[in-house]
């Protein structure tokens, strides 16, 4: 098993809560994991200039900014195991809403005119239908 504070695993949760957030799932978990990072280091984002306030990189749409973020998280939870052990408990929820690991993304063309029943679009998708 992979200890979910390695550098590894810190990377790829968070990256797979930033690619997922255009779903509900997704959007709680980002939602959550920059919760507990703005108790961490402070509010930040909002505080940049003279007060010297670290500029928390929470753009889950900017792959740089994700890394920076995985780093920082990193870095925390080796210094502060209280961090770290409410890293792993938000880590074990993500895996529970089954925020998707491979950042995949899927894309539907239906051309109107062809559609002549149900449609049906997914990611994974089982048809068992006769």
């Amino acid at each position: 098993m992979v200890d979910p504070v390695s550098l590894g695993a810190v990377t790829t949760a968070v990256t797979a809560a930033a690619g997922s957030v255009g779903t509900e799932a997704g959007r709680q978990a980002w939602e959550s994991l920059t919760g507990l990072v703005r108790r961490a280091f402070g509010r930040g984002r909002e505080d940049e200039g003279d007060s010297g306030t670290l500029v928390l990189p929470l753009d889950p749409q900017d792959r740089e900014q994700v890394q920076e973020l995985s780093a920082l998280i990193f870095g925390q939870a080796r210094q502060d195991p209280r961090f770290a052990a409410e890293y792993r408990e938000w880590e074990e929820r993500a895996a529970r809403l089954q925020v998707s690991v491979d950042n995949s993304r899927v894309t539907n063309t239906v051309s109107r005119s062809r559609v002549g029943g149900p449609l049906i679009q997914g990611k994974n998708v089982t048809w068992n239908g006769k």
